[in-house]
């Protein structure tokens, strides 16, 4: 098999949350994992429409990096990938795993799962655009999870020439319900010569550990509890080397400067909207973290938000640090003053 990945570790491509700000705290605190851009529209891609341009920029603390692009014309999508793969980027992702209603209307996201035949033309049309590696990041079926499906399907993009898969491992109409199914990941990974990526439901360093050595994955990536933990890669990279480590992280000034990115990278517009998402998550580390969160749901400025932020840590001041020791293979959280 080739397992010729830019990294082990995946920071999920995630809309609304992958910001520049957030994959350059994940870049610190983890030089080796893999970023992933936000998803992209390929229409806006291939006609450098000027209001997607802030999520095309390729910043220095980026690479490796992926970029994800969403569509469902095999023209529009090789324009895509030629435009991107000029940057000098790792890889290009399709996007054959987004479930959102008013995406798969539109014939892009998991509803490329439907049509194997298209989805053949759009992947061989990208092949030839992209001088990078390019993957797909999909489902286990659109209406249903259906492995003998998915196998056919998978093959198919390995003879395209997809270097590897990212598997979310529930079909599309479960969207995030239920249990990521892990037991289809381990089978289709047994089933392609091309390496596949596990994806779905790591909630843990520990676990995304576990899924990369016991459920043959050649890579993890994680979404949402990165954001929740920026650091969970470092950690991850920690247990899975069995390197006896002690770090310690300051949960408020981690918070503060991904703020701060969000308004030194995008434009004002974006800020209330890319902050809200962030600071959802990222309040999860602290006690009172839904009465912290309805108040920065409250404000629109980023300011205001820090601003009640740092009252908070003011009068919690034990809850501002993290410290995290790892060894034999098991991980102890504490707070630390």
């Amino acid at each position: 098999m080739n397992t010729n990945l830019p990294g082990l570790f995946f920071l999920a491509p995630m809309a609304e949350l992958t910001t520049p700000a957030l994959r350059q705290v994940v870049r610190r605190l983890s030089p080796g994992v893999v970023l992933c851009s936000e998803m992209l529209s390929a229409g806006a891609v291939a006609t450098d429409a000027a209001r997607n341009r802030h999520m095309q920029y390729r910043y220095h603390f980026d690479d490796p990096y992926v970029y994800q692009v969403l569509g469902n014309e095999p023209g529009i999508m090789a324009g895509a990938c030629r435009r991107l793969t000029e940057t000098g980027c790792a890889s290009i992702d399709i996007n054959m795993g987004c479930s959102a209603p008013d995406i798969v209307k539109t014939g892009s996201g998991t509803a490329l799962l439907k049509n194997i035949r298209h989805a053949r033309e759009i992947v061989r049309r990208c092949r030839e655009a992209a001088t990078c590696m390019l993957s797909v990041k999909m489902r286990s079926g659109f209406a249903r999870s259906d492995i003998d499906y998915i196998i056919d399907f998978a093959r198919m993009l390995e003879d395209e020439g997809v270097n590897f898969i990212t598997m979310h491992p529930r079909h599309g109409k479960m969207a995030f319900r239920r249990k990521a199914d892990w037991d289809i990941t381990r089978t289709l990974a047994g089933s392609v010569n091309i390496p596949v990526v596990g994806n779905g439901d790591i909630i843990s360093a520990s676990q995304a550990v576990s899924r990369l050595r016991q459920w043959s994955c050649a890579a993890i990536m994680i979404g949402r509890a990165a954001v929740t933990e920026p650091w969970i890669f470092a950690v991850s990279s920690d247990i899975l080397n069995d390197r006896k480590s002690l770090r310690v992280y300051n949960i408020h000034k981690i918070w503060l400067e991904v703020l701060s990115g969000i308004r030194t990278f995008l434009p004002r517009h974006l800020h209330k909207s890319r902050a809200h998402r962030f600071c959802f998550y990222y309040s999860k580390n602290v006690t009172f973290h839904h009465q912290l969160f309805t108040g920065i749901r409250n404000v629109d400025k980023i300011s205001h938000m820090q601003e009640i932020i740092n009252e908070y840590f003011f009068r919690n001041p034990a809850e501002a640090w993290k410290e995290i020791n790892t060894g034999d293979g098991r991980i102890n959280e504490t707070d630390k003053i």
